[in-house]
């Protein structure tokens, strides 16, 4: 998906929340859902895959298919190639502007969405019908005015959990609220 007249057309995010925002639980996802896992590996694949460090610890180390790129401000912190650190926004947006035919999409946590939320162009959200009230991550408010929305179908996991993906892009001439 290229998206034509955006400043980083080929920046996204990618995440699943609770009907409050609600993202994660002690560093760890709230829901284990089989079928959004799926759907986040699919739309994952032959990407880079922005986050923080904690996010980074939390995950398995090689999925397969999908490029790193860690947020750290400890500039101590170094990775095996070619897993890439970064230790600033305009690092690594830069170097998103210097690969325009890859597709780079944020996948937390919540700090690092709050950071790129104001620079990415599409967002994946799924939707999860349900709350988690002991949440202690949540995503980013944002101007839903801003963003053109494709609302996928309801669907029902194996554990009953109601749930909807949802694409959200940026309408043209809206990226103005940046830090």
């Amino acid at each position: 998906m290229i998206l034509q007249n955006r400043e980083h057309p080929n920046l996204g995010l990618i995440v699943a929340m609770g009907k409050n925002g609600e993202i994660g639980y002690q560093n760890d996802l709230i829901w284990r859902i089989k079928e959004d896992l799926t759907f986040f590996k699919n739309t994952t694949m032959d990407s880079y895959i922005i986050m923080g460090r904690k996010t980074y610890d939390s995950m398995p180390k090689n999925l397969k298919g999908r490029k790193y790129i860690v947020l750290s401000r400890d500039h101590n912190f170094v990775l095996d190639s070619p897993k890439i650190v970064h230790h600033t926004v305009d690092e690594t947006l830069s170097f998103v502007d210097r690969d325009k035919d890859s597709k780079f999409l944020v996948v937390g946590g919540g700090a690092i969405y709050n950071l790129f939320l104001p620079y990415v162009s599409f967002m994946h959200i799924t939707q999860i019908e349900d709350t988690f009230e002991k949440a202690d991550t949540y995503f980013s408010s944002f101007i839903e005015e801003e963003w053109d929305k494709e609302f996928g179908e309801v669907m029902q996991s194996e554990d009953k959990i109601n749930y909807r993906h949802t694409l959200l892009i940026r309408k043209i001439g809206t990226i103005s609220n940046k830090k």
